[in-house]
């Protein structure tokens, strides 16, 4: 039965087989026998190329470059025609290939670098170039294709080696240390950096890794270039011992060794210098040619020594509502709005050598915007009452002058004990250090102040300072806004608190500061570390400006309403909003400050400031077309604009004589004036406008159109002939040009054909 399966089984594959039993067949092959495959040679200019480190392209000539030919033959000699073969060549950053340009494609095939791919066997011969990578190390080319004769899939390969044209010894070092920044040992903080170096030869590839074992070495080392408490290194050498010192050395595995830097006792710039030795990579036995790179790695206390307020930024409000939710949505209002929006404020806070202070170090803040001057009070509206520019604190004491200042006001408007005294140190160079915030304890005179805690000894460079009266000041209580007294900075030594203020007092003028504990460089003790802004509350963007009415009338004076609130459409109090006049002629003045400028006053408690337009010498307005005004002014203030119309009419035309009466002369022809005066709607003499005149047969005019002087005046001439035996009766119509405003003068003849005529025609 076996034996009957298996000659059923041969049946179904060959029905040439006579029997199941053997050979059954005459001659000297067997009907099973298989097709033998043709076979693929490959031929190659060089196999040995030169490290490509910078990545260059194939170009003809290339010393990176290998021309490959692949010649595919039949088993019976002849080349195997109309086929295409299989390329690949891997690793592809040792090398990798391309193929002759196809000019039906739009790229350069000829520098298009591939790992595999079909390539045209033209008459049985493809080329393709293999072209050297930037990594040294062995490829291999394989070439595959289905033989079309056996049907078998047949391959070669090749191998190409791309070798360092350089000896592989130190040439570069790169060392990186993270963080840069760190704190002493005593501080409390990260006082460790982890350094990383790298070690390259001339053509950028990593050395190779020094020998392991009983004959390892090191070749690499770090040292820390300074005195005694400048830091220490730790690492491990070649032979996996720990290091401990100033100077250690280690070895690298793949071109990259590390360390670990410590800081002393001593804060500053700490330089680390690596050294590699190009002679023989190795450092263990002297180091013969130095290869050297350095990395400064900032050691500071922590300690705080700048502080900086931040720019506060619009984005930054959010809505407060009822519920106690803040809104950051600014297209939509809440549905239960407390009217009081919210700033975040940030401090910046550093130690001496640029650090950020420790985490959680307490920064304190503070707020005024009382008193100020009242909305209409011109160069004084909505600007701190208690201010100057002649500041003169006691450094290291208690008492602060300002011999402009009146600190006790008669009317109410001093300051008193537990107002805030803030001193701009920082406006004046070489007094950063009096940059203060202080609480007033006793106001002694009009000019002078008692103050706790003392100021600053204004001792930054370790010798203190005393410029006298030179800095300014602002003086006052916070009443419309509060903010949040402490905030501990983060790991960015920064703080962040909020900025609380009604909607009523948008625009309204506020100092804030910001202030921590430093160390006194002379005594060595707590000094107060300060910064100080000034700020408008800001209301929600964009904000939004109107003004009316619209429009006004030229050649008078008129008032504008001109109103600014924010998104929301709480008004904007305090701001001084900027104008520009623009006139088709004659002149003007805003506020009487010109054609440009800003308003006299800020805008008040409701958003809104009254403007006062005088204009004269405008031309009308015309009835129609593009710019149908005598003028516009135009206010503004940061994005948001509003415009008003200035118009004139033409309230009437004069015109002497009111009739013109022709007598009957000879010749027939009488000459004679119109004298035309133009008023605007005010009674105004109207001038620079133009008039147009137009008369019937038998009158002409001269000119026929003409432009009013200064007094709104202008004389036209006409010429009036009567008809030959009949009276003249015609008119002359004068009109405003652009305007419907017109006069007619008629004129009259004496008639001749009467009997007896008329005297004037005898």
């Amino acid at each position: 039965m076996k034996a009957l399966s298996k000659c059923l089984g041969l049946l179904l594959i060959s029905a040439t087989l006579a029997s199941c039993g053997g050979g059954g067949g005459s001659g000297s092959h067997s009907a099973f026998e298989p097709t033998t495959s043709g076979s693929f040679t490959i031929s190659a200019v060089r196999t040995q190329l030169p490290l490509n480190p910078s990545g260059v392209l194939p170009y003809p000539g290339s010393p990176y470059l290998s021309e490959v030919t692949i010649t595919w033959r039949r088993a019976n000699g002849d080349l195997q025609l109309g086929q295409k073969v299989s390329v690949a060549i891997a690793p592809v950053q040792v090398a990798a290939f391309s193929t002759l340009d196809d000019p039906a494609t739009p790229a350069n095939d000829f520098q298009v670098l591939l790992g595999s791919g079909p390539v045209d066997a033209t008459n049985g011969v493809a080329t393709v170039f293999v072209n050297a990578g930037n990594v040294t190390g062995k490829a291999t080319l394989t070439v595959s294709g289905r033989d079309p004769d056996s049907n078998q899939n047949i391959t070669k390969s090749i191998d190409f080696t791309v070798v360092n044209a350089t000896p592989p010894l130190p040439a570069t070092v790169n060392v990186n240390a993270a963080p840069a920044g760190v704190y002493l040992a005593s501080s409390g903080g990260n006082s460790a950096s982890t350094l990383t170096v790298q070690v390259l030869d001339a053509s950028g590839q990593t050395v190779p890794n020094p020998a392991s074992g009983n004959s390892a070495f090191n070749n690499v080392q770090v040292e820390v270039v300074g005195t005694a408490g400048s830091g220490t290194l730790t690492t491990n050498d070649a032979s996996g011992q720990a290091q401990t010192g100033s100077v250690v050395k280690t070895r690298t595995l793949n071109g990259i060794a590390g360390a670990v830097y410590r800081a002393g006792t001593v804060q500053g710039p700490m330089q680390i210098r690596v050294t590699a030795d190009a002679a023989d990579n190795n450092v263990d036995n002297g180091i013969t040619t130095p290869v050297v790179a350095t990395k400064t790695i900032i050691v500071s206390d922590g300690k705080l020594y700048s502080l900086t307020i931040t720019s506060p930024n619009v984005n930054a409000i959010t809505e407060n509502t009822v519920s106690g939710e803040l809104s950051t949505d600014a297209t939509n209002a809440p549905p239960d709005p407390d009217a009081t929006y919210s700033l975040t404020v940030s401090a910046l806070a550093n130690d001496r050598q640029g650090n950020p202070v420790l985490p959680g170090t307490p920064i304190r803040f503070g707020l005024i915007d009382e008193p100020v001057g009242a909305y209409n009070a011109g160069a004084y509206a909505n600007r701190f009452l208690h201010s100057g520019t002649d500041g003169d604190p006691a450094e290291g004491g208690n008492i602060f002058t300002s011999l402009s200042a009146d600190f006790i006001r008669s009317n109410g408007n001093g300051v008193g004990p537990g107002d805030a005294l803030l001193v701009f140190g920082k406006s004046v160079d070489g007094n950063s250090d009096l940059e203060s915030a202080v609480t007033i304890q006793t106001v002694n005179s009009d000019t002078n102040l008692t103050v706790t805690p003392p100021f600053n000894l204004n001792n930054t460079t370790g010798v203190s300072v005393n410029n006298g009266p030179v800095l300014p000041y602002i003086a006052g209580r916070a009443m419309h806004g509060n903010i949040t007294a402490q905030a501990a900075t983060d790991d960015k030594g920064v703080a962040h608190v909020k900025l609380n203020y009604t909607i009523r007092y948008l625009g309204h003028i506020a100092a804030i500061w910001a202030q921590g504990d430093g160390i006194d460089p002379l005594t060595n003790q707590s000094k107060r570390v300060t910064d100080i802004d000034t700020l408008l509350y800001p209301g929600i963007a964009p904000a939004s400006l109107t003004a009316s009415p619209s429009p006004i009338f030229g050649n008078t004076t008129q008032q504008v309403n001109v109103c600014l609130t924010d998104a929301r459409l709480a008004p904007i109090t305090g701001i001084r909003i900027g104008f520009q006049l623009t006139l088709a002629d004659g002149t003007g003045s805003v506020d009487g400050n010109g054609m440009s400028g800003t308003l006299d006053n800020v805008t008040g408690l409701d958003g809104c400031v009254i403007a006062t337009v005088v204009t004269s010498g405008v031309p009308a307005t015309p009835s129609s077309g593009a710019g149908a005004n005598s003028g516009t002014v135009k206010f503004g203030v940061g994005g948001a604009t509003a415009s008003v119309d200035i118009v004139v009419s033409v309230g009437a035309l004069q015109v002497i004589p009111a009739s013109v009466q022709v007598p009957c002369l000879s010749p027939p022809a009488f000459n004679g004036t119109i004298f035309v005066l133009a008023k605007d709607q005010f009674g105004n003499a109207l001038g620079n406008q133009s008039i147009t005149a137009t008369c019937t047969a038998g009158i002409t005019i001269n000119p026929s159109t003409a432009t009013t002087n200064s007094s709104g005046s202008f004389t036209f001439n006409y010429s009036a002939t009567n008809p030959s035996g009949s009276p003249l009766n015609g008119s002359c119509t004068f009109t405003a040009t652009g305007t419907t405003r017109s006069v007619t003068v008629p004129f009259h003849g004496v008639d001749g054909s009467v009997s007896p005529p008329p005297s004037a025609c005898n």
